[in-house]
């Protein structure tokens, strides 16, 4: 997709695959993850990222948005978990 072209913004919740990860190592992650993904061939932008890490039942995670190509997200499991991570929408 080109950098020009219809964004549409998703909220994610990205958790480590690690449950040994730190609340700021995942932190520190997510930021990185989203960052690599900002050039080609994703061009992700980066709205918001909800900090300090939250957690639920399943474990820490980190809340974040992020804009891109439609369905972005669903393309993206090998790079999140070159990171570490995995993503899964969050309502």
């Amino acid at each position: 997709m080109s950098p020009a072209g219809k964004r549409f913004t998703y909220r994610l919740a990205f958790r480590p695959v690690d449950d040994q990860m730190s609340s700021a190592e995942l932190a520190r992650t997510v930021q990185h993850a989203l960052l690599s993904l900002a050039g080609a061939p994703h061009h992700i932008s980066i709205v918001s990222i909800q900090r300090p890490p939250l957690q639920d039942t399943t474990g820490l995670y980190v809340a974040a948005a992020a804009s891109g190509a439609e369905h972005w997200y669903r393309e993206l499991d090998d790079d999140l978990l070159s990171h570490g991570l995995r993503g899964e929408l969050h309502f």
